[in-house]
């Protein structure tokens, strides 16, 4: 699945705001629904840059051409259309939306107590510790996660690396070798197959990265993850981010006592 929205949003948000990209990814967000009838030189005009600008914007954010550009735009009603549902959630008080969205995300987080995770956050806590080199990308909201997660590591004096562009997300992950660890961040486990849908990341196995992703799908079976983490939780607007907030925060707390036992 390719998330236009999710793409462009991500390009303004990294990019300089006098950049190419950051004008393109602006004037398309803001006039998403007004663009099929674009061609590429209307575009370039309407943002004050050149044909080969869109042309390698459309590269950097994942596309062929222009017209793979033209196909996502098309679809962007259905999707705003699915989007209508996005913020449903299980009511526990019909009154009160702090009190039930509230008492809907602590129904949700109750999901997540499993020894088996307890088990896994030890393990990776281990992997992150041991590895040279360590990376946790995820796609906005976990992407977010990630970045908090670098923080609170830094805080063990554990760096790990992150990126917020999807360009450079892949830049890494696809230049890893076997002595990185890179944790994704996918609550519904298709972080993959928005990122490297088109392409096969590593062309020998045996000297990629290891990765480890952190998801609520339990049926994936991606043939270079190495290792999943998986939770339970509704698939509602009350789950996410916050169990793979909460996992994050596990996965610090356990580093910071682990250092700490070493050092004893």
């Amino acid at each position: 699945m390719f998330n236009l929205v999710i793409i462009l949003l991500s390009t303004i948000n990294s990019e300089p705001k006098d950049s190419n990209n950051y004008k393109i990814a602006k004037f398309l967000i803001e006039n998403i629904r007004n663009l099929e009838d674009f061609s590429i030189s209307e575009l370039a005009k309407a943002c004050y840059v050149s044909n080969s600008s869109v042309s390698r914007f459309c590269r950097e954010i994942g596309l062929n051409d222009f017209n793979s550009l033209k196909t996502q735009i098309a679809k962007i009603p259905l999707e705003y259309q699915h989007a209508h549902h996005k913020f449903d959630f299980k009511s526990f008080d019909e009154q009160s939306l702090s009190k039930s969205y509230t008492l809907s995300v602590i129904d949700n987080l109750n999901m997540l107590y499993s020894t088996e995770l307890d088990k896994q956050i030890k393990e990776l806590v281990i992997d992150i510790y041991q590895y040279k080199h360590v990376a946790a990308f995820g796609y906005m909201h976990s992407q977010n996660v990630a970045l908090n997660m670098q923080y609170d590591l830094q805080t063990s004096e554990k760096m790990i690396f992150t990126r917020i562009k999807f360009a450079d997300q892949i830049d890494y992950i696809s230049h890893s070798h076997e002595d990185t660890l890179i944790i994704i961040f996918s609550d519904t486990g298709t972080y993959f197959n928005r990122v490297f849908s088109r392409t096969i990341p590593f062309k020998n196995n045996k000297s990629k990265p290891k990765i480890v992703m952190i998801t609520s799908a339990d049926n994936l079976n991606i043939p270079y993850v190495d290792k999943y983490i998986c939770y339970k939780r509704r698939k509602d607007y009350s789950s996410h981010p916050y169990a793979l907030t909460m996992i994050a925060d596990m996965i610090c707390i356990e580093y910071s006592n682990y250092i700490q036992q070493k050092n004893i």
